[in-house]
Order: C-alpha cells, then sequence, then structure tokens
C-alpha cells in the first residue's frame, strides 16, 4: 500500500493519502513506482481507520513493487509513539528475547495494541510509502532515508541518524571496512562501513556480497571519513542491515 500516489501516468502531480476527498473514491491512480502500472484507489476514507492507498487484483503491483500490500500498514502501528534517533539507536544493540507476537493485545480482551515501527524493515517499509516531504510523528520523511527521491536535501552531506539505500563498492578485510555507493543529487557519494567485530564483519561482509547485485538498506549514525563526500558509521549489530531485492 502506499500513502500517496499520482493523479497522471507522467506521475507530475502527486497526491497524499490525508488529502484524499470523497470524490476520489473511484478515481484510478498511479502507483509511486513508475516501472508499476497498478491500478490505485483511496481506500478507508469513511472510517477511523487512517486512508491509504491500494491496487486493485485485477490490476496489481509488478513483482518487486514496494507498495504492494506486503509492505506498511499505518493502522497496525501507533505513529505517535514512534521516535526515529531512539529506534535507529536500539537498532544498533544487541537483540533482546523477543515476544511471540509483534503486536500484543490487551490482556483478556483480544484487542489489538498496536505499537510503534520498530525494525529496519518495519521503518523502510514506512518511509518508502510516503513521499519523501511528508511527515511521520512530525518528522520528515527524507530526513529518516536518503534514497534517490530524497537526495536533493542532501546537498552538503550526510550527517546524524539515517537510513540510507545503497549499492556495494568494495571491502577490505585489513580495515574491516565495507564501501557503498549511495544517491546524491549530481554528486557520488560513498559510504563506509567500520566493524569492530572480525567475526561481525565476515559475516555481514558475506551477505552484502552474495546480494551485491541488490539495494543494500545500512541503518546508523553517520560521520564525516575525514574524506571529500565520504561518510561513516559503526555497524555493530544484524538488526542495522536489510537487503531489498
Amino acid at each position: 500500500m502506499a500513502m500517496y500516489v499520482f493523479k497522471d501516468a507522467a506521475r507530475e502531480h502527486k497526491l497524499l493519502a490525508r488529502d484524499a476527498q470523497r470524490q476520489d473514491k473511484s478515481i484510478r491512480f498511479y502507483c509511486p513506482n513508475k516501472k508499476c502500472d497498478a491500478h490505485m484507489y483511496v481506500r478507508s476514507l469513511d472510517g477511523v481507520a487512517k486512508a491509504y492507498f491500494g491496487a486493485r487484483k485485477s490490476y496489481s503491483h509488478e513483482k518487486g513493487c514496494p507498495y504492494t500490500s506486503r509492505g506498511f500498514q499505518p493502522n497496525l502501528h501507533d505513529e505517535n509513539g514512534f521516535k526515529f534517533e531512539d529506534a535507529l539507536l536500539s537498532l544498533t544493540r544487541q537483540s533482546k528475547t523477543q515476544s511471540k507476537s509483534e503486536i500484543p493485545r490487551e490482556h483478556g480482551t483480544g484487542e489489538v495494541r498496536p505499537k510503534p515501527i520498530h525494525t529496519i524493515r518495519q521503518i523502510y517499509s514506512m518511509c518508502k510509502s510516503h513521499d519523501c516531504s511528508d511527515l511521520y510523528n512530525g518528522k520528515i520523511i527524507g530526513q529518516m532515508l536518503l534514497d534517490e527521491r530524497s537526495a536533493y536535501m542532501y546537498p552538503k552531506g550526510v550527517f546524524g541518524w539515517r537510513l540510507i539505500e545503497l549499492k556495494y563498492r568494495y571491502y577490505s578485510s585489513d580495515r574491516k571496512e565495507i564501501a557503498l555507493v549511495g544517491p546524491s543529487n549530481g554528486k557520488e557519494y560513498t559510504f563506509i562501513v567500520k566493524f569492530g567485530d572480525e567475526r561481525l564483519f565476515k559475516e555481514i561482509n558475506k551477505i552484502v556480497y552474495e546480494n551485491r547485485n541488490h539495494l543494500i538498506i545500512v541503518a546508523g549514525e553517520w560521520k564525516s571519513s575525514g574524506k571529500y563526500n565520504t561518510f561513516c558509521t559503526e555497524f555493530k549489530s544484524k538488526k542495522q542491515l536489510a537487503i531489498e531485492k
């Protein structure tokens, strides 16, 4: 599903889900993915749930499209409880014992109690479902995820907590580093992922290398490396990595 669509096939005129009106209910809109010809329609406009856009089964999404129904579902999560920096900081820590239910229920009621998104894939999916200039709990989407859409927001580099869509470049076993390339607005930014633990480096490097033809999503606190247009982060947990195939 998507939290925005386009009114035209050229993808020039956007419509955000929160701005949709009753008269829009029967109108076919266009998927944000230019390679996808799914017929998008507004959903949940009259209910208490948040409005969103979904595709009809007869004109569904292309395989691999990030705006399918398997993506972000806004009504299953607590937007007001989401704190971006805290969520990314948590990704750098070792996993604790998880409960079997990702979305807990109120004891004895069977009622679903939504909780904030917290995994890298949930956060990435949320960001992709929104327009990069939109907000999620007051935070600009493009200031959470650097991708081709939001590259214009980073004319002077990338600093602070971010998720970044990256492509493989090379690795250094001696330095325990993986170098990747990310989107930029007319510039080439290099992102260095540094490891303090050799075993973790070997494990992640194997995953990244085997998926070098796919998008590699890394969450971290990015800083200047001291080299021009090159930024770095410390990798401490497997939770900081996702592969988008």
